[in-house]
């Protein structure tokens, strides 16, 4: 019994060391698995950890930038008018809507006192033409030549005739050479002998002063006195020539006598030629005689302009927009009618002035108005007001468009339109997501182009035009190059 429990009890020994190996292997398996396991999901997650390289292709296409405003339909001319004075209106010659001509008369005052006025004046001008006025007008000249001759007459007196003649020969030398040198056409022949008259005066007036200092003045300006202190009066030749005042005084008035002939002679000649000099373009007025005729004159202008603002009249082709008066008012000089050209319509509109680089005067518009939302009309930039404007809070560009002549749309002033500024436009064009874009300095840049092992070459581009998602490509890249645009993190 105790031979047969030992051989049970070895069996069992032996079953249970197997079993123990067993295990052991088993945890060493599982072990190493678990071991190849981590080393693999290890470098999964570095794979997908590693930045992934984003790329985009070069391609051809359009590229459109522009900005977007609001505003409104207007006409190209547009002006509330009044009269220039005020009174009764007598008539009421046009109705709100109608078109009207350049000159037409839209609305008349009752002109009855200013054409009393104006008549009065006319009559006023033409008693100065009349046989009596004319005879008054002569008599002036007699009398001014006779002045003018008596002043002439004492300065002679004074410097002697012979340097008086040479004197105004040599002011009239002058003044020929003057204008004979101011004229281009004037021969080399003709300001010779000019000059040679110049000189010859000159030469002239020298030799009457000299004669008038040892000639005239011992033989002309002697005073004579008497000695009675003695027994027989003894007689004192004395010679006193003029001072330099009375020269000076003497030819102030020969010159003031000379021009108030002038003058009256110019009135009497007008006077003679009648009325209708006054018409003529080259006709002229100035003088102290001609004061009558000037103030009569101005008169008759200013009632002719009195009668002539008592009629409105259209200072353009246009259409009454809306007319405030009727026969029987009393008006003053506020707007009593309103005229557009309504067949000349422009657009002013707002735009942000964060987009005021991307608009110029002749930039292309699109307009799009609320009343035609499916229809697009297009004009351009005709001019951007130099100063901003403040709309609804915010600082705003002004800015103006012309729409077609001949719009497909009936189009009403006032309209609201929406419209975008076309800055600049490019057909198939390279282009390539902004992204892509390395800025090597201000206004160069240069873009990673992907290699087919994958590697990077930085190559410069020129770029044309840009927005927030594409820009073009002018040079420096072809259509198919892949572009690198980044990298993005894997989570």
């Amino acid at each position: 019994m105790s031979l047969l429990k030992r051989n049970a009890n070895s069996k069992n020994s032996k079953g249970s060391r197997r079993g123990i190996i067993i295990a052991i292997v088993i945890v060493i398996l599982l072990a190493i698995a678990g071991s190849v396991l981590y080393a693999f999901s290890s470098a999964e997650t570095d794979a997908a950890t590693a930045p992934a390289l984003q790329t985009a292709k070069v391609r051809s296409g359009d590229l459109l930038v522009s900005s977007s405003g609001a505003g409104s339909v207007i006409p190209s001319a547009d002006v509330d008018l009044g009269f220039r004075a005020g009174g009764v209106i007598a008539e009421v010659l046009v109705t709100a809507g109608e078109k009207v001509q350049t000159g037409q008369v839209l609305i008349r005052l009752d002109d009855s006192t200013q054409r009393l006025q104006l008549a009065q004046a006319e009559a006023n001008l033409r008693a100065l033409f009349a046989p009596e006025a004319i005879a008054q007008a002569q008599l002036a000249t007699i009398n001014a030549q006779a002045t003018r001759n008596s002043a002439v007459y004492t300065l002679q007196y004074l410097i002697s005739p012979d340097a008086w003649y040479w004197e105004n020969e040599l002011q009239k030398a002058e003044t020929t050479l003057v204008d004979l040198q101011s004229d281009a056409k004037t021969s080399p022949d003709a300001l010779a002998l000019a000059q040679a008259a110049l000189d010859r005066a000159r030469a002239n007036l020298k030799a009457a002063q000299y004669r008038y200092t040892t000639e005239y003045i011992p033989a002309t300006f002697i005073v004579i006195t008497y000695d009675t202190t003695t027994r027989i009066p003894t007689e004192i030749i004395t010679i006193v020539p003029p001072n330099e005042t009375d020269i000076a005084t003497a030819r102030a008035k020969a010159s003031i006598a000379e021009q108030a002939l002038k003058d009256t002679q110019a009135y009497e000649a007008v006077l003679l030629a009648g009325p209708s000099v006054l018409e003529s373009p080259l006709f002229s007025v100035g003088g102290a005689s001609m004061n009558k005729l000037d103030q009569a004159r101005l008169a008759v202008e200013n009632a002719r302009l009195a009668l002539e603002n008592t009629r409105l009249a259209a200072p353009f082709d246009g259409n009454v927009v809306s007319m405030k008066a009727v026969v029987g008012q009393t008006v003053g000089t506020s707007s009593v009618l309103t005229l557009a050209t309504l067949d000349q319509l422009l657009v002013r509109f707002y735009m942000d002035e964060t987009d005021l680089a991307g608009v110029a005067v002749g930039n292309r518009t699109v307009y799009t108005f609320d009343a035609y939302p499916e229809v697009t009309l297009e004009g351009q930039v005709t001019m951007v007001e130099s100063a901003l404007q403040t709309v609804e809070g915010s600082p705003v560009v002004i800015v103006w468009g012309s729409l077609p002549e001949r719009p497909s749309l009936t189009l009403l002033s006032g309209m609201s339109v929406d419209v975008e500024v076309i800055a600049g436009e490019a057909k198939n064009a390279l282009l390539v997501p902004v992204q892509a874009l390395r800025e090597l300095s201000p206004g160069s840049y240069a873009v990673f182009i992907v290699q087919p092992d994958g590697t990077l070459v930085l190559t410069p581009v020129t770029v044309g035009l840009r927005d927030f998602a594409n820009a073009e490509i002018t040079s420096g890249l072809k259509a198919g190059d892949v572009v690198s645009t980044g990298t993005v993190e894997t989570k």
